[in-house]
């Protein structure tokens, strides 16, 4: 089932100066993820959204756009149920002008706790309307902020598990690779082109 971009353009009308700046998304429609996937001890759930705004792990999600930086995108991040699943949405108009280019959902994480170089990687059940997106992290290195390193991922209408190893994560700014150890905060991203997003995530884990 494919998102409903009518309902997306009618939530960012109602949300968009809620959320025009970053701070927690509330919870919308509750539903359940009845997709049976068996619990493994070689996951950690970061979030299975079973309880917004909480996230599994710890926090809650906010949402920003370039327009802290004078840019002009539009959109927003809630809450809902798609497809029987209960998941984080980020929508919106993606617009490079003004020298911006992105809107996310972002969720700061306790390194000590996530352990991260454990893991091989992130794991993300996502839907989408066909575009490309990025996981961003970014770590206790990542000054000025927008020093991230990134993973591309693609989507489609149906629900899909991607592994994103950290291996193949990348920066524009940091020439070591990722350290794993230090990151501090994930990032579901539109990033850096003129497009319409639409994305859903249901579950984000780390995997070994």
């Amino acid at each position: 089932m494919a998102i409903n971009r009518r309902k997306a353009l009618h939530m960012a009308a109602g949300l968009g100066t809620a959320l025009a700046v970053a701070g927690p998304l509330t919870a919308g429609a509750a539903g359940t993820d009845d997709s049976s996937a068996p619990v493994n001890p070689d996951t950690l759930i970061i979030d299975d959204f079973a309880a917004p705004p909480e996230a599994t792990i710890g926090g809650r999600w906010s949402y920003v756009s370039d327009r802290v930086m004078g840019g002009v995108s539009n959109g927003g991040g809630a809450y809902e149920t798609i497809s029987e699943r209960t998941a984080i949405r980020l929508f919106g108009d993606v617009s490079t002008d003004n020298n911006g280019g992105f809107i996310q959902i972002s969720l700061r994480l306790d390194g000590r706790r996530l352990q991260a170089d454990r893991y091989a990687g992130v794991e993300i059940d996502v839907l989408g309307n066909g575009e490309n997106y990025n996981v961003h992290v970014t770590t206790t290195r990542s000054f000025p902020p927008w020093r991230f390193y990134k993973h591309t991922f693609a989507t489609s209408d149906q629900w899909t598990r991607i592994q994103l190893p950290w291996a193949d994560f990348s920066s524009d700014t940091f020439r070591q690779p990722l350290d794993p150890n230090t990151i501090n905060r994930l990032n579901l991203t539109a990033y850096a082109r003129n497009f319409e997003a639409d994305l859903a995530v249901s579950r984000i884990a780390l995997y070994r």
